[in-house]
């Protein structure tokens, strides 16, 4: 049964006050973070790197199924806006912040709300024009850096792991610019991946202690932290002691340039590993120098600490979150693919278009007819025009959610489309009365011969003379004829004179009696 549009508290979400100039925003102890990003890397570590980075790779082998796969994942820049740096990451950090604070499901688009608040997010005190511009910049730098995945990523709602092009977020709307559907956004508004939406959505995220985060200060340390928190989970799942990495592909993943020496290459990740230990998230950590040293490679064991002991506890997700081992075991699906109507392949696009991922619409179009589809985007798309309250907050949910609850029309709407109807039906009609003017006229100028020049002008004498005779004139007949003879001599010769001629009885109004 349709039930009726729910209220929205518009005054109660503090998305909907975008400036929020003065507000303490209190620091948030945990954020959600989305495994893939945490585990695969994405931000270079260091400014040096930023200029002459370009692109970031990492690839393995791993076992599935039996099976021995390469996968790779690899993270290129945009030439014009370059390698998303450290100042990006704090950036999205800030973003991670007003995303946990979000309820699940979360849809595009995100008001993440004004610059301002996105510095004292950042921990930025000295903000001005500078910093807003650095963030934009970052932002679209963010945007504009693709992602190739090739068996790295995994969708925790496909159950499985993805070989796809994609980007960290879609699309960035900076305030005073336009939305999809041409309103002017009042604010900033974000639209995350398809990919990553969907696994945030789908709980495949590891909480980050955003405290202990910023307390290690470092970018190493703090990559290490993000890495070995996620492995740590899957160690504890298995009873495991300890977690061993190559050399290599720890500089891969966080990711740092690999160094030629034992030595260099202590010497630059000791000290992070020092952070780590003394503030109780490792209990330590050893170099092994193994039959694994190959081309300048060794092995090293990490063991937890009472930190992420005591974090896996108080945080845990009661699922496996490792990059190897998806939470679920690996299926093939045998389902036949669905071949889709153009009618349905069309409100897949416009639901696209209004921010719902492209997985959500088509869920949409399989389990809801096309008509109710095409009924509450209508809706959406007035109450947008009409910026109302219920679908300031949060667009695409509100439509998603009308969809899936079949939603009532509100009244206003409803007058609205009653008028709107009435308004058309009345177009209809001017325009099937000006098709059919157009046909008597052309019709008339086709006979124009078969009627007599002196019947062509009888009506406008009769009412020459019947204005006479109200003015107490009684023309003679000499006088009669005279008038005839000059509405005769003046009846056009052109067929653009007949035109204008005869078109003076038909007005262009449809007649009361024309349906």
């Amino acid at each position: 049964m349709p039930t009726s549009i729910p209220s929205n508290n518009k005054e109660n979400d503090p998305r909907n006050e975008p400036e929020n100039i003065g507000v303490e925003l209190p620091a948030p102890e945990v954020i959600r973070s989305e495994v893939n990003f945490l585990v695969l890397p994405f931000f270079a570590l260091w400014d040096k790197e930023v200029k002459r980075k370009t692109r970031t790779e990492y690839r393995t082998s791993v076992t599935r199924d039996g099976q021995k796969l390469e996968i790779s994942w690899i993270v290129s820049s945009n030439a014009e806006f370059g390698y998303p740096g450290p100042f990006d990451r704090t950036v999205h950090k800030a973003i991670e912040q007003i995303i946990s604070e979000l309820p699940l499901p979360i849809y595009n688009p995100i008001a993440i709300g004004s610059l301002y608040n996105l510095c004292k997010r950042m921990g930025i005190s000295n903000f001005g024009g500078s910093q807003y511009r650095k963030i934009k910049e970052a932002l679209t730098r963010i945007v504009a850096t693709t992602i190739v995945s090739r068996g790295a990523f995994f969708s925790k709602e496909k159950d499985g792991w993805i070989e796809d092009v994609f980007h960290l977020y879609d699309r960035i709307v900076f305030k005073g610019e336009k939305l999809l559907n041409s309103n002017v956004a009042d604010t900033n508004y974000l639209f995350l991946s398809s990919w990553y939406l969907d696994n945030v959505n789908a709980n495949y995220v590891k909480p980050v202690d955003w405290t202990y985060y910023k307390s290690l200060k470092t970018p190493v340390a703090q990559r290490l932290y993000e890495l070995l928190s996620v492995k740590f989970y899957g160690l504890f799942t298995r009873r495991g002691k300890a977690i061993s990495y190559k050399y290599s592909t720890i500089c891969d993943l966080l990711p740092i340039t690999r160094q030629k020496y034992l030595s260099d290459a202590k010497k630059l990740l000791d000290p992070a590993h020092s952070k780590l230990k003394d503030s109780g998230f490792l209990g330590g950590w050893d170099w092994e120098d193994t039959s694994i040293k190959e081309n300048n490679d060794w092995l090293i064991k990490y063991y937890p600490g009472e930190r992420a002991r005591e974090e896996i506890e108080k945080f845990r997700l009661g699922e496996q979150l490792e990059l190897e081992l998806p939470p679920h075991r690996y299926k093939e699906t045998n389902e036949k693919a669905t071949k889709l109507s153009a009618e349905t392949l069309y409100v897949i696009e416009q639901l696209t278009q209004r921010g719902i991922t492209q997985s959500t619409a088509k869920e949409l179009a399989r389990n809801c007819a096309v008509s109710q589809i095409q009924q509450q985007i209508a809706v959406f798309d007035w109450l947008i025009e009409k910026k109302s309250p219920l679908v300031q907050k949060n667009p695409a949910g509100f439509l998603r959610k009308s969809i899936e609850e079949d939603y009532q029309p509100p009244k206003e709407y409803l007058d609205h489309q009653n008028r709107r109807d009435r308004e058309e039906k009345e177009k209809d009609r001017q325009e099937r009365w000006l098709k059919h003017r157009e046909e008597l006229i052309n019709q008339a100028i086709a006979d124009w011969d078969a009627i007599p020049p002196a019947e062509r002008v009888a009506g406008r004498l009769d009412f020459w003379l019947a204005g006479e005779r109200i003015n107490g004139r009684q023309p003679a007949e000499e006088q009669i004829e005279t008038m005839r003879q000059e509405m005769i001599n003046s009846l056009p010769k052109t067929d653009e004179g007949k035109w204008e001629y005869v078109a003076r009885s038909y007005p262009e109004k449809p007649p009361e009696e024309f349906e």
